[in-house]
């Protein structure tokens, strides 16, 4: 961690659900954190408890001009920021997850390059990766290879990988510019969304475990049969600081897959929810929309590779309890 200190980091998306995770381990490794957010989705609160360490901007990453200040004088920029929700947002509103984040990401790198950034952290995500591969439940683990013909489902899997591409450009092209690219899945965690109409799955199910029988009936999309793979955000955290600071001994780092290996079925991840809850829930699964990703675990031989000692440390029962705790005193003190 002594590759941070001193080093003046600019996070995007910092007052979000990685970012509030990633901004106080930076500060406690010396560096100087400037955090950029819209709070569309971000929280203040979330970095209450590191606010006199940190300078905050809330600023939209859609305005190119205020983003070239911003990462002026920077040595790292980690773009975290991202268009992103639930699945019935990204099916709902494909044109607006497309459009804003190319724009962001467009924006972001552009500004870092015109700054002179030395280092560049690019968050990409699982979805780039073609449908196909994704149809069965007990689909093979995708390699970063691939990616290509390229066919993601949804739009902000095609955004994500035309991020990526503008990267490799730039860096082709020989701009100045070092970047680390990592293909993210399954992250949770503490300060995740638990809204209904626009979290993921754990968050959700944590919330409507909470709330039963009031919040009433415990809903699950899909048959449940589906699988995912999940990975504690302390270990993404970990992977994305370890990524970054190879950038002194290499132009790029990337892109590789960052979570854990192995999967869960939503009906395994739903009853669990519920036994941690001790609450006996009825479990309803709502099979009249049509399952669009069957199977979704990703090949992580190659992070093991690139950032040595890197694996995942916290077990999917303890990250779930925790994030258990979180909701329920977040909910309580909404009340």
């Amino acid at each position: 961690m002594s590759y941070w200190s001193q080093k003046s980091v600019l996070v995007t998306g910092g007052a979000g659900f990685i970012g509030s995770h990633l901004v106080p381990t930076l500060v406690a490794a010396g560096a100087r954190v400037a955090v950029v957010d819209n709070l569309e989705r971000g929280h203040r609160e979330f970095l209450a408890a590191v606010a006199g360490n940190i300078e905050f901007f809330q600023h939209d990453l859609l305005d190119y001009p205020g983003t070239l200040k911003l990462c002026a004088k920077r040595d790292v920029v980690i773009h975290l920021a991202s268009k992103v929700g639930g699945i019935g947002y990204y099916t709902g509103k494909p044109f607006e997850v497309f459009e804003a984040n190319l724009r962001m990401d467009g924006n972001v790198l552009e500004a870092v390059i015109a700054q002179g950034v030395p280092h560049y952290f690019y968050a990409s995500s699982a979805h780039v990766y073609p449908i196909e591969l994704q149809q069965d439940a007990e689909a093979p683990p995708i390699r970063e290879d691939q990616v290509i013909p390229a066919h993601p489902e949804l739009s902000y899997g095609w955004a994500k990988l035309m991020g990526e591409k503008r990267i490799e450009y730039a860096i082709a092209e020989g701009k100045n510019l070092r970047a680390s690219v990592a293909r993210i899945i399954g992250a949770y965690g503490p300060n995740q969304d638990f809204n209904l109409a626009t979290g993921s799955a754990i968050p959700v199910f944590i919330r409507r475990a909470i709330e039963f029988p009031k919040l009433s009936p415990f809903r699950v999309l899909g048959t449940g049969a589906e699988t995912r793979s999940f990975c504690f955000v302390s270990d993404i955290v970990d992977g994305i600081l370890k990524s970054t600071s190879k950038l002194d001994d290499q132009p790029f780092v990337g892109p590789f897959n960052l979570g854990a290996e192995g999967r869960v079925t939503i009906g395994d991840l739903a009853r669990t929810v519920v036994e941690i809850s001790g609450k006996d829930i009825p479990i309803f699964f709502d099979t009249k929309h049509p399952t669009l990703i069957w199977g979704q675990a990703l090949d992580c031989h190659l992070v093991s590779k690139l950032l040595g000692d890197w694996h995942p440390r916290v077990s999917m029962r303890a990250g779930l309890e925790r994030c258990y705790a979180d909701i329920a005193a977040r909910l309580a003190s909404a009340t």
